[in-house]
């Protein structure tokens, strides 16, 4: 089977058969389909190489024209293959209006072209225009009427080559300047909503509207595809072009105003009014003068933007020496954006105007400082996401800690205190009922007392210990005398000591005063001394010894009781360890009065030593330092 019609082709590429069917690829117009079952099941598919003629509507009845074929590929678009496709000639920009004769033909008006000004009317367009078949020699001649912009004329050359050519350079132009205009668009959103959540939001807002300002250019003006205006003609070109540059002039302050915000405590003010002050002016002659006016006020928005930049780089630096850590990340961002800005003001100056072909330097530069923007916003999220598995972790162990705490203290309230005061009870009960006489009560005071006192201490323990597990453990130096601290101490435990006939001796010199924690102190002594009651044989010895060298106090409590095995020793060492036995004389106890001395002491920068001999005694040395 031959296929040699143009005509055939053009149907095929209109109706062409299903994706199902068998293929068997032409080679040169020519297929073999002998082999083939046409059993209904599936087609038989005409692909691979077909002869082509271009520009020629053939019939069977043109046979003797049917020589010299090209072979193009079916299915496909001839306009990929041949060579012959029409050229056409693209005009980019023109920057104002423009009329075009082709040979001394007109071919297109962009715009209204007029001598006069009422009459003249511009237009932001590109166009196209085919050169005609066999065309040798193309006189062009291009009338261009520009009673607007500050800078007539076309900003960009005119360019021949195949329309297919034109299209998919127009096409990828498009692609680019819509990825640049798309991702600076989604910035800006993301940024206004930064603002609304957050408190201190105001960084966000003035960098979103620079992302808005750079998106409306790019959409306006660049590579001649003028998104905006082609979409939205009833505008027109004064409108796209006050949007153009109020969108530019606005930056000058829009910067400055970001990096103030950003850096409050260490950008200067007076700058930034000046820019503000700039910017400003330069918009109002937006608004308020026609385009060839505020257009040639573009040298001065050059002039803000660098200056803008000084004003940037000035208030970063200084922001990073003073310790704030996202300034470094933002300095370089300000820094890699800035060649960008650099060449596109070079660009576009008419001072020192520099030609580079290249379209995108602002949007580059824009992305490349948001880059590290987002990622100082990623920084922030994580450090929030680490922060927030810390807090939850400590309020989980304070939750735990406060549920031990309160268990803890239920014990010992139920417990511990309960049977001293239920003792207090049964005696005033039986006093009150004069089941006891006056004399008899008398001979329980002394027991009331010591319980009394027992039960106090129990209580000052029960907070104290409460307190350094839920507030921490504060320590307070305060100068006082030694020798009535341990007189008030031994005088709290005489009680008891005198109904086991222990006595109690100490070798405090009268005026020694120490610096140190007296509370501490305080507290500690007592509760040793209990200890070594409690567990003292009766008629046995107490002695508290002192020592202050090296700038340490070493005060230690000696008895002569029951001691402990080296297994109890070796517990008691352990700092999260409690131990509660029964005293000799059946005295109970909650085991928290060593363990809250030895982690008070800990706090205080000293030690509790604790040595002992099973049977013999033992002696607890506080070792505590001493402020000089």
């Amino acid at each position: 089977m031959i296929a040699r019609f143009s005509l055939v082709l053009l149907f095929l590429v209109i109706c062409p058969f299903g994706n199902t069917s068998i293929a068997q690829q032409a080679r040169k117009g020519k297929i073999d389909a002998r082999s083939f079952s046409f059993d209904g099941k599936k087609p038989f598919m005409l692909s691979g190489q077909w002869e082509f003629y271009w520009n020629q509507l053939l019939t069977p009845a043109d046979s003797s024209r049917f020589t010299n074929p090209e072979f193009i590929p079916v299915p496909g678009s001839w306009h990929r293959y041949t060579e012959h496709p029409a050229l056409v000639l693209y005009f980019p920009i023109v920057n104002a209006s423009a009329k075009v004769w082709l040979n001394g033909e007109l071919v297109v008006e962009n715009g209204t072209v007029s001598s006069m000004k009422e009459s003249y009317q511009p237009k932001l367009s590109s166009f196209m225009l085919t050169v005609p078949e066999k065309t040798e020699k193309i006189e062009i001649l291009v009338q261009v009427a520009n009673f607007s912009y500050f800078s007539g004329g076309m900003g960009g050359a005119p360019l021949l080559d195949r329309a297919a050519n034109h299209l998919t350079r127009i096409n990828r132009l498009n692609g680019v300047e819509n990825f640049f205009a798309g991702s600076l668009i989604a910035m800006f959103i993301y940024q206004f909503i930064l603002f609304f959540l957050y408190d201190k939001g105001k960084p966000y807002l003035w960098l979103g509207l620079i992302c808005l300002g750079v998106a409306l250019r790019a959409l306006i003006v660049h590579g001649g595809s003028f998104l905006l205006p082609s979409l939205f003609d009833s505008p027109g070109w004064e409108f796209w072009k006050k949007l153009e540059f109020g969108s530019v002039y606005a930056i000058v302050s829009f910067f400055p105003l970001y990096i103030f915000h950003l850096f409050r405590q260490h950008a200067p003010r007076w700058p930034l009014m000046f820019l503000v002050g700039l910017s400003t002016t330069l918009c109002l002659a937006v608004v308020f003068s026609p385009q060839y006016i505020y257009g040639n006020l573009l040298e001065l928005c050059h002039l803000g933007l660098l200056l803008s930049f000084v004003y940037a780089i000035y208030s970063i630096t200084k922001a990073w020496r003073s310790g704030e850590e996202d300034a470094r990340i933002i300095l370089w961002g300000v820094l890699a954006s800035f060649p960008f800005i650099l060449l596109e003001i070079l660009k576009n100056s008419r001072l020192y105007p520099i030609d580079i072909n290249f379209m995108y330097l602002v949007e580059l530069g824009v992305l490349v400082f948001l880059l590290f923007q987002v990622y100082l916003l990623s920084n922030h999220y994580a450090k929030a996401y680490r922060n927030l598995e810390k807090i939850v972790e400590e309020r989980t162990r304070e939750l735990s800690t406060s549920n031990s705490v309160r268990e803890r203290v239920l014990s010992v309230v139920s417990h511990d205190m309960k049977s001293p005061l239920n003792s207090l009870r049964g005696i005033l009960n039986l006093y009150n009922r004069s089941v006891i006489t006056n004399e008899e009560f008398a001979r329980f005071t002394k027991q009331v007392e010591s319980d009394l006192n027992k039960t106090g201490m129990l209580v000052d323990n029960i907070l104290h210990w409460t307190n350094s597990q839920l507030k921490g453990i504060s320590v307070q130096i305060e100068t006082f005398n030694l020798h009535l601290l341990v007189h008030e101490n031994v005088m709290l435990v005489q009680t008891a000591a005198t109904q086991k006939k222990v006595t109690i001796q100490h070798n405090i010199p009268v005026d020694l005063f120490i610096s140190t924690d007296r509370n501490i102190l305080h507290m500690t002594l007592r509760n040793l001394l209990a200890n070594a009651l409690k567990f003292s044989n009766e008629e046995g010895s107490i002695r508290i010894l002192q020592q202050v060298a090296n700038g340490f106090l070493n005060l230690s409590v000696l008895d002569t009781g029951v001691g402990m095995s080296e297994d109890t020793l070796r517990a008691l060492q352990e700092v999260s360890t409690t131990i509660s036995k029964i005293g000799t004389g059946k005295e109970q106890g909650t085991g928290l009065g060593l363990a809250i001395c030895r982690e008070y002491i800990y706090k205080a920068g000293g030690t509790l030593e604790i040595e002992s001999v099973l049977g013999k005694g033992s002696t607890f040395t506080i070792r505590l330092p001493l402020a000089i």
